[in-house]
């Protein structure tokens, strides 16, 4: 598990991709929240963590009543999720949170925001925290890290299915 964490690590730290299509989904998605605040939060947010995607599946087994928010568009949050992830997209969350006081039962509750890029996620539990949210979390680079650390999974998966149940060699 250990390895497969450093290979996703490394897979990671050479994705220059992940500025791009922040940029890109920036521009398609018009947020509510003005993009100095945006930048502020992300900036200078605090008062949250980090999981990367290999914490995340340990903080599953570990935590049943764990809240997984997934705060990409409804289409998005179709074709990919992650199993038990409710779909809030990012405006219409931060509306619930800030005016309608919804999810006040998970201020002392594990909730973790999960996005594209892990951006969105990062203002969004950076608002949480203000917001008195003392258990919250951003998924670290979204969904684009978990899609890849699942594949990193399944790859490890099929190559020890293939390997002698005896002797335990390929």
């Amino acid at each position: 598990m250990h390895q497969m964490a450093r290979i996703e690590s490394i897979r990671n730290f050479f994705d220059c991709g992940i500025v791009i299509e922040t940029l890109k989904n920036s521009l398609k998605v018009k947020m509510e929240m003005g993009l100095k605040d945006f930048i502020r939060h992300l900036i200078f947010g605090k008062g949250y963590a980090e999981l990367t995607p290999p914490k995340l599946s340990q903080q599953r087994a570990l935590n049943a009543d764990l809240m997984i928010v997934d705060l990409r568009e409804e289409r998005k949050y179709v074709l990919s999720h992650i199993k038990g992830a409710v779909s809030h997209p990012f405006d219409d969350f931060l509306k619930s949170i800030l005016m309608d006081g919804e999810y006040g039962e998970f201020k002392r509750k594990e909730m973790v925001l999960v996005c594209d890029t892990g951006h969105q996620s990062r203002v969004a539990a950076s608002i949480l925290a203000e917001e008195g949210f003392v258990h919250a979390f951003s998924l670290s680079r979204g969904m684009r890290r978990w899609n890849r650390w699942q594949n990193l999974l399944r790859t490890q998966k099929g190559s020890e299915s293939k390997r002698c149940p005896t002797c335990l060699r390929s």
